[in-house]
């Protein structure tokens, strides 16, 4: 089951899941109407990189959940986020970017990026305005595979490395991701335990989930009151599918929904209350990642 977003959620014509369904493949540039138009269309692409012998496995897990109907009796697949960003990767968003730049000012064709990857994510219901021979540009030259390979927060480093010429006016500046694994090996340091314990038992899900009455440690909710791009829940998503935050600021948060569907699936399309819930046994809230106050972010439904 590889579904990037509902199909009820989009006329026929736009909706990618009838196309797969209907056509045993992805839409091709040679097609009547263009991937781009598609709400979900590069997520179909990132879910089925997932089987790279590199890949973390985790949209695999996240479907394989969904097919369960509870969580699984099994860990979290750990991602290690590098230190450091592949410059491939960098310079792959740099010329994303250039490509937009014609239209108006680069901060302004850096959010229209941003909105593009997120209608390809599913992570935004809005399809940015843009010219069909950009739209190509981008689609040809949009690479995610370093993204995936060398996993980092390149849309966030990209922002926080321009500061000058109008760019990033909300002083965005985030935490280096060295710094936010140290936070989490100190906040997640019983859970660790916890995990290994559990491993050792090979007990995971309700069925055998009590060791010495504890609760099943991937339940234990984050929330992260300045979320910006993430990368504080992208780590902690080794550990909790009950992921939250949020910022004053929709680009960042749309940045982070991205990151999100590219790393931590459950942080962008939270598992059902009644997958947790049959896990915990009770019924308190999934991930959710929404503007300040309490606004919900676009998301797939």
């Amino acid at each position: 089951m590889r579904l990037a977003t509902r199909a009820a959620a989009l006329p026929a014509e736009l909706d990618v899941n009838r196309f797969v369904l209907e056509h045993g493949r992805l839409p091709f540039l040679s097609d009547p109407i263009p991937p781009w138009h598609y709400r979900g269309w590069l997520l179909f692409q990132v879910q089925l990189a997932d089987g790279h012998p590199e890949a973390p496995g985790r949209w695999s897990h996240y479907l394989r959940t969904f097919e369960a109907g509870h969580l699984l009796d099994e860990p979290i697949p750990r991602i290690n986020f590098s230190s450091t960003a592949d410059p491939a990767g960098l310079k792959m968003v740099e010329k994303c970017v250039e490509l937009l730049s014609y239209r108006d000012s680069p901060w302004s064709a850096f959010g229209l990026f941003v909105a593009w990857l997120a209608w390809g994510m599913a992570v935004s219901k809005q399809r940015p305005q843009i010219e069909e021979a950009t739209s190509e540009a981008l689609y040809r030259t949009f690479n995610f595979e370093p993204l995936i390979l060398h996993p980092y927060d390149y849309l966030g480093e990209f922002l926080a490395g321009h500061q000058t010429k109008g760019w990033n006016p909300n002083a965005f500046f985030p935490t280096p991701h060295a710094v936010c694994e140290l936070m989490t090996q100190i906040s997640f340091g019983e859970i660790t335990h916890n995990v290994a314990k559990r491993q050792s038992y090979g007990l995971f899900h309700t069925g055998n989930s009590s060791i010495e009455g504890e609760r099943d440690p991937r339940l234990r909710t984050v929330n992260e009151p300045a979320v910006g791009t993430g990368r504080l829940l992208l780590h902690a998503s080794n550990y909790s599918y009950r992921l939250s935050g949020m910022d004053k600021d929709k680009l960042v948060l749309d940045i982070c929904l991205c990151n999100g569907a590219f790393y931590a699936p459950w942080l962008s399309f939270p598992f059902p209350k009644s997958i947790l819930k049959r896990a915990s046994g009770d019924s308190e809230s999934t991930s959710s990642v929404g503007t300040s106050p309490a606004q919900p972010c676009p998301r797939a439904a």
